[in-house]
């Protein structure tokens, strides 16, 4: 095994809010063979923001914010509303330029993240009214210039 030059050193959640919908139609749900509701054609929202130490010219050390949620409208039967924000601390070994470190670390980072985020709503949900929840895999790449729009030190975006 070769260890990745990204290193996720810590992470903590400093959001985590689940609320089951009323008026589900649970049977609607216990139709389909998939044991998950499906978040197809539902809006998940996801924002990406990046810190960095401000006393070091070169850092290679930086912190990424994951803010995920969900408010599905009235009418769908996806049967949570959900809000997560998890941060993560990061170590880099990469000698390119800091904008290569920067994306690498957005891209690379929010998807350890967001893995981190699926697997405790995974777990919170299984004891839910509704049952499990399986958040969809994600693509972080697009969220690379929003995050290098953000201000030193890593703040929470909304």
């Amino acid at each position: 095994m070769k260890l990745s030059p990204l290193q996720l050193e810590h992470y903590h959640f400093t959001r985590l809010s689940i609320t089951a919908r009323e008026n589900i139609d649970n049977d609607e749900m216990t139709s389909s063979t998939n044991p998950y509701p499906s978040t197809e054609g539902l809006d998940i929202n996801t924002s990406v923001s990046l810190g960095e130490p401000g006393d070091d010219d070169d850092p290679h050390q930086f912190a990424v914010t994951l803010h995920i949620s969900c408010a599905p409208p009235d009418d769908s039967d996806f049967p949570y509303d959900f809000d997560v924000a998890i941060e993560g601390v990061f170590s880099i070994e990469h000698k390119g330029t800091l904008e290569e470190r920067r994306s690498l670390v957005v891209c690379n980072g929010a998807s350890m993240l967001f893995g981190a985020a699926r697997e405790v709503l995974l777990s919170a949900t299984a004891r839910q009214k509704y049952g499990p929840m399986l958040l969809p895999s994600a693509n972080f790449y697009g969220m690379v210039p929003e995050a290098r729009n953000q201000a030193k030190p890593a703040t929470e975006s909304t």
